[in-house]
């Protein structure tokens, strides 16, 4: 079974499911946010918190009451209350974790692709939190496609005409992606969501661990990375990249962790292809004679730009409205993202410079090996 009929699978039954019956509280959630109402969220966690254990029974069951108590715990840190302080709140988290396989709080999993359509849960309600939910939702389901693809193509050769339509999927998927993304740059506003939302998502500490909030870095593009354009030994990102991914990596579900690591068994698509084409002697200049997995790789490469490039500049308006010192939901500033649109433009440059170098063959991408003496 592919890695995204899992997910979706798994997300559609957390996402059908009410072990903690939060649905007649979403619209009280709200109210309670509105007017910082700090006993009400109180009495409203204790109330969840002591359903919990007669409720729960499997993962599924537990991932949905992790979603649920993860929009009011984390109402209550947005106020100022350590969620510690509550009777059993944290022995609660670290089991639910311990059954989902998963961190113990809320993620942008449990926030947008778990969250169900009828009944949706928020912090504000605002129409800005409602469209971002949304747009999330289908960024997130859009692209799992594309990873499966990815993986896949990671062992297909050159001129294999499976990688070229495994691309050419991989092309369609992200471009939804990034359209969905864009739409919330458009619509929400660096104001509404620094001040309106972003409070609603701040780091907690759970089991004497700080873990961060739902964020961007969860989510799929992350394995696309991996997959795609992730640096290799001997290049500028080699040292930053891994201790990245050590951060980011267990925020994932446990089946992307899976693939993660499956992934990184493989020489990252985009130079692994490039050095191939070198050692084929492949004709860059004759756009009839481009070889079809590399005009596809080259439509990739376009559409990861399109997200990536409007989501530093969105990053960026958002932290220059912040107090300074100020950290992105996901726990950085916006020079992780700088490093990786730096990654992600290199990569392109190198692509587009060999498809348009020559004559004839196409330029190996490898690293230098070093000269003896």
């Amino acid at each position: 079974m592919s890695l995204a009929v899992r997910m979706d699978a798994l997300d559609r039954t957390i996402s059908d499911l009410d072990p903690l019956e939060f649905v007649r509280h979403v619209d009280h959630l709200t109210e309670l946010n509105a007017h910082a109402d700090r006993a009400g969220l109180e009495r409203l966690a204790d109330d969840m918190l002591a359903r919990v254990w007669n409720n729960v029974s499997d993962l599924p069951t537990a991932g949905a009451a992790l979603r649920d108590l993860g929009f009011v715990l984390a109402s209550l840190e947005r106020h100022g209350v350590d969620h510690r302080t509550l009777s059993g709140a944290e022995e609660t988290l670290l089991k639910l974790g311990d059954i989902t396989d998963e961190i113990p709080r809320d993620s942008v999993y449990t926030y947008a692709l778990r969250n169900p359509r009828s009944g949706t849960r928020f912090f504000t309600g605002i129409p800005e939190e409602i469209l971002f939910i949304d747009q999330v939702r289908i960024a997130g389901t859009a692209l799992r496609p594309a990873v499966d693809d990815l993986v896949a193509t990671l062992t297909l050769p050159l001129r294999d005409p499976e990688l070229t339509e495994r691309l050419a999927r991989a092309v369609a998927a992200f471009r939804t992606f990034a359209e969905a993304l864009l739409a919330v740059k458009r619509q929400v506003t660096p104001e509404v969501f620094s001040h309106q939302m972003r409070p609603y998502f701040p780091p907690m500490t759970v089991g004497g661990t700080v873990l961060y909030a739902p964020g961007g870095a969860q989510m799929t593009p992350l394995l696309v990375d991996i997959a795609l354009l992730r640096p290799e030994p001997g290049e500028p990102e080699a040292g930053w990249y891994p201790r990245y991914l050590d951060e980011n990596l267990p925020y994932l579900p446990a089946a992307y962790r899976e693939a993660a690591d499956a992934i990184q068994r493989h020489r990252p698509l985009l130079p692994r292809l490039l050095d191939e084409a070198a050692r084929a002697g492949s004709a860059p200049r004759d756009a009839e004679r481009e070889e079809p997995a590399l005009r596809q790789l080259r439509l990739l490469m376009r559409e990861v730009l399109r997200f990536r490039l409007p989501h530093l500049q969105l990053a960026r308006a958002n932290m220059a409205i912040r107090v300074a010192g100020s950290l992105g939901s996901g726990g950085y500033t916006t020079s992780s993202l700088d490093q990786l649109a730096e990654l992600t433009t290199r990569r392109h440059h190198q692509l587009t410079d060999a498809l348009s170098d020559g004559p004839p063959a196409v330029r190996s991408t490898a690293p230098p090996t070093p000269q003896a003496g």
